[in-house]
């Protein structure tokens, strides 16, 4: 059976894109804030086979949990 994982940020006022959002930039300018958590966690780049010098918190636990 396949498994499907539906992943998305969202900020605090409920939006999932920010300002200036368009064809080329389909987050807006605030996607690296909302996505940035991800990004810092040792855990994201283990799972896309790199290496990386961060290190874990909730987030990391959660990604593995998760992914």
């Amino acid at each position: 059976m396949s498994k499907i994982i539906f992943d998305r940020g969202i900020s605090l006022d409920g939006f999932f894109a920010g300002d200036n959002r368009g064809p080329g930039n389909p987050m807006g300018v605030v996607s690296g804030k909302i996505h940035g958590r991800m990004f810092n966690q040792k855990a994201f780049w283990e799972h896309l086979g790199m290496h990386s010098d961060k290190e874990d918190g909730p987030d990391g636990t959660y990604i593995r949990e998760t992914i």
